[in-house]
């Protein structure tokens, strides 16, 4: 499975649980874009792929498909893919009762880790092997306060299939038989 048929599963997932649970006027995006973006002015989810781990070992196997007359050749791998994910929430000592940045990290990890999740991202093939724990570290913004960048890892299972057919030998066949 490709990254971007990835994001299309899980980016609709956390949009819609985010507007279900209270979170309306939140952005999700992919982070690390190639164009300079600048600092958004809502409250933004942000992810990115961090990895893709092989798991076990590549199964071959080879089955005869008598109607084609070719052998069917089949190379499966699993793979874990982790992404991370991140939120900017921008905060002000004036509105003390506004969302976190963390609050919205909390929202898209227990999001991940909903049945109904679990059964949208089954049904096409996909499983989440775990969720990671949240991290909250602190940095100076370029306002020169201290503001949270709280994230988290979640992977993804997966398995890539690749199918080749080797054709038969046609007959007839000359054996020559030479000496040494």
């Amino acid at each position: 499975m490709t990254d971007n048929q990835f994001i299309q599963l899980f980016l609709p997932i956390i949009q819609a649980g985010l507007i279900a649970d209270g979170f309306p006027n939140v952005l999700v995006k992919q982070a690390n874009q190639p164009t300079q973006q600048g600092v958004p002015s809502i409250p933004t989810v942000f992810f990115f792929k961090v990895s893709n781990k092989r798991y076990g070992f590549l199964q071959r196997q080879d089955v005869w498909n008598s109607g084609l007359s070719k052998m069917v050749h089949t190379e499966s791998q699993y793979y874990e893919t982790t992404f991370q994910v991140s939120a900017l929430v921008r905060q002000f000592p004036i509105t003390p009762n506004q969302y976190t940045a963390s609050d919205l990290v909390n929202e898209v990890a227990c999001i991940m880790q909903a049945d109904t999740t679990l059964s949208k991202l089954n049904a096409q093939g996909i499983g989440i092997l775990r969720v990671m724990n949240i991290t909250n570290p602190y940095f100076t913004d370029d306002r020169d306060q201290f503001e949270a960048s709280p994230s988290f890892d979640f992977t993804l299972t997966s398995q890539s299939t690749r199918i080749s057919n080797t054709p038969t030998v046609q007959l007839p066949i000359t054996l020559n038989i030479q000496g040494v």
